[in-house]
Parts: C-alpha cells; sequence; structure tokens
C-alpha cells in the first residue's frame, strides 16, 4: 500500500509559492507506523538489525510538489531511492520510510551511511548513521539456506564457512518491537567446516524467517534470510499481455514493512482491469471512497477466500466499477473493477496502483505472508520495473459489467446509532472514530433473533482484531440478539465496525450498531447482494 505514511496535520495551506523545507528528522530502529512516529533515537546499527527507519516533517507543501529519499552506502552509492510525487497541498505532512539492513545488502556493506532529503534537486535534510562491522564477516558466516520438503519433515543444508561438529541452528523471526522469537533448535544431521545440514520435524510454515547458528564458543552468525512462500498458484492481478509497473515490493521503501512487509504495489500503464490472483470466494468493500487525507485505508477493496485457507487482497480500486457480488465465485484471471487511488495513497499519477497482499486471515490488516506469482519467476526488488501478466481468462474485460456492486455515497456526517441490513454470508462496515486520550469505546449490536444470527466485529487502526473467535476481552453474546465490545483505552484513530450475517432465512437481517464513539457516516463498506 503505497501511502507515504503520511499525517495530514493542516490540510489546505493557503500560502502561494513557499518552497518545501524539512526542519527536522529522525533516525530510529522502530516506528509506530499509524501515528508516523519514531521510537528511540539511534545512529549506530548492527548488522542483525531489521531496518532503519528515517522519519521527517515537510513544511508549505504545494499540490504536485515531488520529494526523493536516497539511502548512501560508504562508498558513495545510491542503494535504494523512494520518490514521492504528485503530493497534496498541505501546511505539514509526515513521512516515514525505511532501509531493510538484515539480510540484505545493507548489512555486507558496513562503514558510514547517510540519507538525504531533496526536492528538485536542493538538499533539505540528510542525516548520518553507521552500519557495524561483523567480527565474524568471512570466517563464520551462512552464505545460503537451501530448504528442501520431505515425506513429513524439511531438510535445511546451509552452506557458509566456520561451522563445527556442535553447531547449534537457530530459525527465528522478528517481533514488532525489533527483537527475536526464536521457533526451532535443530542439531546438525550432517556436518563440513562449510556445510551444516539439518532435519526439521515437519513443514515449515510459510513465512519470513531468519537462519542464525551458534558454535560452542558462544560466536553467532549474522541473520541469513528464510523465505517460505505461499504454495504456487497465484498470478499477477492484471489481465494477460498488458503491460504495468511495479511500484512498491515487498520490504519497498515507501510503506511495506510491519503487516505489509510482503506487498505488492503495481501501477498501470494504459491498462485498468485488475483481476483475481487465483480463484475463490469474492468478499466486496466499495465504501465509495475517493482519495483520502484523514482516513488511512485502503479505500475500496476486494478480498478473496481461497481453497487453501489463505486470503488475497486488491486495495486503492475505483468506486463504482466492481464487477463482482459478494459471496460470488471467481476464476483465476476474472475482472475485479477499475485500478484506482481510493483510501490514503499518493505518488506518481495522482496515486493510482492496486495494492495486493495475501494472509492468512480474512481482514486486510492482518500480516502478510510472502507468496509467489507464477507469471514473475524473477521478481526482484527494484521499482519502475515492467512486468506483463499471463493471467488469462475469458472473464477479463473490466467494461462488462462495471458499476455492479457499488454503493451511493450517504450524507457525510457522524451519528452514534445506524441501521443497516446483511443477508447471511454477506458483511456490512462503517468507521468510528476515537479521538486521543479517549478511556472506552463500547460498541452495540442489536437485532431481532427469530433464528437468525450475526457477529460483531471490531478493527483498530493497528489491526486489533475483536470479536468471536479473536480478541475475546470485552465481548459478550446474550445469544437473545445483543452483542457488545467494550475496550478500555482505545488506539486513537478510524476503527473499522463489521457485522457479518451468519445464519438465518434467505433475505435481509436488519440490526441497528451504536457506538459511544461517532459512526462516521459513508456508505456500506460491504452492502453487495448475494447472487
Amino acid at each position: 500500500m503505497r501511502f507515504l505514511c503520511l499525517l495530514l496535520l493542516v490540510s489546505v495551506f493557503a500560502a502561494s509559492g513557499s518552497a518545501i523545507t524539512i526542519p527536522r528528522s529522525t533516525l530510529s530502529l522502530t516506528a509506530d507506523e499509524q501515528a508516523c512516529a519514531l521510537g528511540k533515537p539511534l545512529d549506530v546499527y548492527a548488522p542483525s538489525s531489521r531496518q532503519v527507519f528515517f522519519g521527517f516533517t515537510a513544511q508549505s507543501v504545494q499540490k504536485g510538489d515531488s520529494l526523493l529519499i536516497e539511502w548512501v552506502d560508504p562508498q558513495g552509492a545510491v542503494i535504494q531511492s523512494t520518490p514521492y510525487s504528485g503530493l497534496p497541498m498541505a501546511a505539514q505532512l509526515c513521512f516515514l520510510t525505511q532501509l531493510p539492513i538484515a539480510g540484505f545488502d545493507a548489512a555486507s556493506r558496513p562503514g558510514n551511511w547517510k540519507v538525504r532529503a531533496t526536492a528538485s534537486g536542493k538538499l533539505l535534510q540528510e542525516k548520518q548513521f553507521q552500519i557495524t562491522i561483523d567480527p565474524n564477516a568471512g570466517k563464520f558466516q551462512v552464505v545460503t539456506v537451501e530448504r528442501t520438503p520431505r515425506t513429513n519433515a524439511t531438510e535445511l543444508i546451509l552452506n557458509g564457512s566456520g561451522f563445527e561438529p556442535t553447531s547449534v541452528i537457530h530459525i527465528a523471526q522478528y517481533t514488532a518491537s525489533g527483537g527475536w522469537k526464536y521457533l526451532y533448535r535443530l542439531e546438525p544431521a550432517a556436518y563440513k567446516p562449510n556445510q551444516i545440514a539439518a532435519i526439521h520435524a515437519g513443514p515449515i510454515a510459510t513465512g519470513d524467517y531468519m537462519v542464525i547458528v551458534r558454535n560452542s564458543d558462544g560466536r553467532m552468525t549474522q541473520p541469513t534470510r528464510l523465505l517460505v512462500a505461499s504454495d504456487t498458484g497465484y498470478k499477477l492481478p492484471l489481465a494477460a499481455g498488458e503491460p504495468w509497473v511495479i511500484a512498491q515490493g515487498p520490504y519497498g521503501g515507501f510503506s511495506h514493512f510491519g503487516r505489509t512487509s510482503q506487498a505488492w504495489d503495481i501501477a498501470p500503464m494504459n491498462a485498468k482491469c485488475v483481476v483475481a490472483m487465483r480463484s475463490g470466494i469474492v468478499h466486496t468493500f466499495d465504501g465509495g471512497w475517493g482519495q483520502t487525507q484523514h482516513i488511512r485505508s485502503f479505500g475500496n477493496y476486494i478480498t478473496i477466500t481461497h481453497d487453501n485457507g489463505e486470503y488475497s487482497h486488491y486495495g486503492h480500486l475505483s468506486t463504482g466499477t466492481f464487477q463482482v457480488t459478494n459471496g460470488q465465485r471467481v476464476e483465476q484471471g476474472q475482472a475485479l473493477a477499475v485500478v484506482g487511488n481510493s483510501g490514503y495513497t499518493f505518488g506518481a499519477g495522482g496515486g493510482h496502483h492496486i495494492h495486493v497482499q495475501v494472509t492468512r486471515e480474512f481482514s486486510i490488516t492482518a500480516p502478510s505472508i510472502p507468496f509467489r506469482f507464477d507469471d514473475l519467476p524473477d521478481p526482484g526488488r527494484s521499482i519502475n520495473r515492467s512486468v506483463v501478466s499471463k493471467n488469462s481468462s475469458l472473464k477479463c474485460n473490466c467494461g462488462a459489467g462495471a458499476g455492479r456492486g457499488s454503493v451511493a455515497m450517504a450524507s457525510p456526517g457522524k451519528s452514534n446509532k445506524l441501521s443497516g441490513t446483511v443477508q447471511v454470508e454477506q458483511w456490512w462496515s462503517q468507521v468510528v472514530q476515537v479521538q486521543p486520550k479517549t478511556g472506552v469505546l463500547d460498541v452495540a449490536l442489536t437485532w431481532k433473533v427469530e433464528g437468525r444470527n450475526l457477529d460483531l466485529h471490531l478493527i483498530s487502526p493497528t489491526g486489533k482484531h475483536y470479536g468471536p473467535f479473536y480478541i475475546t476481552d470485552g465481548y459478550s453474546n446474550d445469544g437473545a440478539g445483543n452483542e457488545k465490545i467494550h475496550v478500555v483505552r482505545p488506539e486513537p484513530g478510524y476503527w473499522r465496525v463489521s457485522v457479518r450475517g451468519m445464519q438465518g432465512p434467505p433475505g435481509e437481517i436488519a440490526f441497528e450498531v451504536e457506538s459511544s464513539a461517532g459512526l462516521v457516516k459513508v456508505a456500506s463498506l460491504a452492502s453487495d447482494r448475494l447472487r
């Protein structure tokens, strides 16, 4: 989701002719993307650090302004650049970008680095930092990791140097706080000074891991990435034969870190139609959104439930262009909607692009998992790369049924109580705005039972999911048509309130949702009818 991590502090800047400035900036190991805030300032990073964040505030931003962020290694080479173009007019905007370190090229380039922000060739801000030297480099290291699934097991072969018969292999993941979560400890099954093998009992789940070897003297290698992607079967979300451009890949500097680290942004050249990456059941979320500066969201989006238990998500779609309806089964390559720039997105071409990611949970805010495009065998990490899909289908035309599944915008405003209707397996959603320092958030759902059943869900700005089978603290259901969620000290920002039809006869199930915070009255985010 290429949305820049912008925090709009003042929406309109009346002065004209003022040049953009960056009065301050910070480097840190951690960041709160939702708040566009960094952790403790830091200017020295180990090769095992997950990433370095660069955050800054730009002032006097004029419509159409552009910024360029460049990460420069100790030899003066630009290793990564992040261009921000087509910015909105604002008195002040907050930006957050990152350079991945552990397991990436930066870890092997110790020394004095710098990151700089420029506009029209003018240097606006520059920060220096250091990546320290690995004392074991070239002597004790893991160069490559080979993973081979076996019957009821997984074989790992590590190539490198400095291994011992008593070396221990650790497989770990980074936590949100920047620390380590150690998952597996493996003893070598075969040993050479430059190669060790180990057997893990069972498969290794889809995910982005780090492999670390520890010797008997306590020395440890720097982390080496082990990417376990989802099984093949996904294709690019583009109609076959039409060229698009990769705007941002996994671990992209714009916004692909944290929960969206494994996402892809793909921008159109001349095409417009977004298609299904894999067959499955569609869930539509067309809320009538245009481009927003005040709500950090994916805009209008579609989620597809796949037969392998995974979910694919398609964000920033144009409202009123959905070609599919809620609950419909689609084939791979079938048209979904027209690409757009709805939600919180700015950039080249006005921000028009498709954001796609795969998760293990239904919510689009769930952590993304690695996956591969069958028709993109060598994805790389570079942006501005042209790609052409092989995702063909006889149902790939977005002009055939444009507008189906769309909804009209309701009158703007806020209310503490709204009415709605859903059918079984249909979703209804609205937004609740929670102000800073709010003590309690209460959301209540009521409906007439008569053989009908609904579920209430509440998703925080950072993706915490409250409701049945998720976070159940504060959740209650009396079995008589009343569900409630009570959250103490809720995060400030925009929360998503969703109602799902679970059980009942054919037809509409009427309900009411009441909130202690004002419901932002927009069109239902999922009001499509089952067909």
